[in-house]
């Protein structure tokens, strides 16, 4: 039995010489819970895809479409299909970002193992999701919403009423609990329009100019029939009150914002699954939350309600042509 079990050893070593016998490449499938061309998104799976390319690992990509196709039916079936497609490739390190593929994907197939997952771009807390575990790391989502609107106040200090105006999603949905009682501690008395198309989003912009003193536009990539210039256009035209955002590809729409950076998530990503590939546990990475912050203003919008930028911070001004 022994000599049977040296020849085959012998054989097989003898082969890998003639042939080339090379080790498996490192493997990594990256779920992406919106599309190609959602601003953030993209942003962040760019530092994904280059960070891996540079370490020599083989990358496979799946968008869970969750923007423009929002319902959980939807999601739940691709979600099913990205499963399978990862118990194909078999790779050594399962990258997620953001919340529907945590949700969706993580939660149901993946949460106790015993493949490696890392996630990213997920909101203020994975704790409505039980992670992390011993199996899954990964980084938070916060924006500086509290510290925009802080300098709002300082400028405006009769400020109270804020209307939070973003797209139905599962993400805005999330938010909600999470960021209501961080609004009151700032004395201010929040409501919220969740809406699902371009036509009420204007017309909820219109009502929220009305009725609140501060307007923050977290994101629109769910909004469907969103039209960038008539965008621009509608809030030219009807802004009264400061509009503020936490997310740089908004600010056509807002005055000012602090923004999050969003190749940060997939640097971080990246950097943990790598680590990961080399022999460290999930476990054995802390979950944390991101830190970079950019500084916005739009000077067109900002000179018409006479809101200028802050003198002590260094804002980038926003170009509305770009």
């Amino acid at each position: 039995m022994k000599s049977a079990v040296a020849v085959a050893l012998w054989l097989g070593a003898a082969l890998c010489s003639l042939t080339g016998c090379a080790p498996k490449a490192r493997q990594v499938f990256y779920v992406n819970s919106y599309h190609q061309g959602y601003p953030s998104s993209d942003e962040a799976m760019g530092a994904i895809r280059g960070l891996l390319k540079e370490g020599g690992v083989e990358l496979r990509v799946f968008f869970l479409d969750a923007k423009r196709d929002p319902s959980a039916a939807g999601i739940a079936r691709r979600a099913g299909e990205a499963a399978d497609a990862i118990r194909v490739f078999q790779p050594d390190v399962l990258i997620v970002s953001d919340d529907d593929a945590v949700k969706y994907l993580v939660v149901p197939h993946f949460k106790n193992g015993p493949l490696p997952v890392v996630f990213c771009g997920v909101n203020w807390s994975a704790a409505q999701y039980g992670l992390p575990t011993e199996h899954v790391t990964g980084m938070l989502e916060v924006v500086p919403i509290e510290a925009t609107l802080r300098d709002v106040i300082r400028r405006v200090p009769s400020v109270r009423k804020l209307r939070v105006l973003s797209e139905d999603s599962t993400s805005e949905r999330n938010n909600t609990p999470l960021l209501d009682p961080k609004y009151r501690a700032l004395g201010l008395e929040p409501s919220y329009a969740l809406v699902k198309n371009f036509t009420a989003w204007k017309s909820e912009f219109v009502r929220a100019q009305r009725e609140a003193d501060v307007i923050y536009l977290p994101t629109n990539g769910a909004i469907q029939g969103w039209d960038r210039s008539a965008a621009q256009g509608w809030v030219r035209n009807n802004i009264r009150k400061p509009v503020v955002t936490c997310d740089d590809f908004m600010m056509p729409y807002a005055v000012f914002g602090l923004t999050k950076v969003a190749r940060e998530q997939g640097e971080w990503a990246a950097q943990a699954a790598l680590s990961i590939l080399d022999g460290k546990r999930p476990s054995q990475i802390a979950t944390v939350a991101n830190q970079l912050v950019r500084c916005y203003w739009n000077q067109q919008l900002g000179q018409k309600i006479g809101f200028d930028t802050p003198t002590e911070k260094n804002c980038q001004i926003e170009d509305p042509t770009q």
